[in-house]
């Protein structure tokens, strides 16, 4: 196989076939966009590898929309059944089907960069397109940011009975909430392939929200990613604890607390400042800044903070795959 991508998290590489690829999914983390971290999460990569077995397994299963009441929902049953790429799973890889990835120029206007979504069609193209489903406000949630958008009362702890459903960019240097109108303009105009996407990724939410309402977990929110192959919606990518944000109890298993950590750090005022000297010279790059003319690096993380990292990886797939009662996680955030 033949390596064409290294990434903060996970590596690619071209199947022999051409057609598939193979996702390596690392022991790496990232935070804050800034890619890979002087840290690594033992474990991580060979579970996030078994999680997107498991669940791509489960979308595909009529059984399990079934079981949930869902087959019949009206809502739900004209976008069925959901189309993956998944294939297989190998220790801490899937082979998946391949896509190609469009190509987006970019050009200053006023001193701000612009990008351009005038890319050529592919028989198999990702959707260069993050869509997002929430089902409430937890603390934190970007949604706040938002409150006029929607003519209903948005605050934190707030709970919707059916998810709401946001797209953003998916390509950019820095990803943007963005309009329907405007995901159905990087979609070519097609209203019909946005309804699809929206459809898709409503029925998604709701079978994974019962699914993890049935383990006693509560589902706030999540990322799904789509593409076209062969005329088809499909999806893409991931679905693990990193596209999700998942509650047990009074927490999250999420990267919050890993954030946090960094929070107030000369790193973290680096980081704004890169970005902003960034915006004002209309360059994507903030990271070079950050590096070479800030001199600024993430360190290591304390041992208590990379002990809670492991354990979250490793409660969440007992929980949720395993059936089993994990507080690991859980314990270890009340030590920080």
């Amino acid at each position: 196989m033949k390596l064409i991508y290294s990434g903060s998290v996970k590596n690619l590489y071209l199947d022999e076939d051409g057609e598939h690829l193979w996702f390596e999914y690392t022991d790496d983390y990232s935070v804050f966009d800034w890619g890979k971290m002087p840290d690594r999460i033992e474990g991580k990569g060979e579970i996030l590898a078994k999680l997107g077995e498991w669940l791509f397994r489960t979308l595909e299963n009529e059984d399990s929309w079934e079981r949930n009441g869902l087959l019949d929902d009206p809502a739900v049953k004209p976008w069925l059944p959901i189309r993956h790429h998944f294939v297989k799973r190998e220790s801490n890889g899937i082979r998946v089907k391949r896509v190609e990835v469009p190509e987006l120029g970019t050009h200053q206007v006023g001193g701000q960069l612009v990008y351009d979504y005038s890319y050529a069609p592919a028989p198999r193209q990702l959707i260069p397109l993050e869509v997002i489903f929430r089902f409430g406000v937890p603390a934190g949630s970007s949604l706040l940011e938002r409150k006029s958008w929607y003519p209903f009362d948005i605050y934190e702890g707030a709970v919707f009975e059916r998810p709401l459903i946001e797209f953003s960019t998916k390509l950019e240097s820095k990803d943007r909430v963005i309009s329907y109108q405007e995901a159905a303009l990087i979609l070519k105009g097609s209203g019909g392939a946005l309804a699809e996407v929206y459809g898709k990724t409503y029925a998604v939410a709701l079978l994974l929200q019962a699914i993890f309402r049935e383990k006693g977990l509560k589902l706030w929110d999540g990322k799904l990613e789509w593409a076209f192959i062969d005329g088809e919606v499909t999806l893409v990518d991931s679905i693990g604890p990193d596209e999700l944000r998942v509650g047990i109890g009074d927490a999250t298993f999420d990267k919050q607390f890993l954030r946090n950590f960094y929070l107030g750090s000369g790193w973290d005022k680096a980081l704004l400042k890169g970005k902003e000297l960034a915006r004002e010279r209309g360059v994507a790059d903030w990271k070079s800044i950050v590096e070479k003319e800030l001199n600024s690096v993430p360190t290591r993380l304390a041992q208590p903070y990379l002990n809670a990292a492991q354990a979250l990886y490793q409660d969440f797939y007992q929980i949720l795959v395993e059936g089993l009662s994990a507080t690991r996680f859980t314990d270890s955030l009340k030590k920080l």
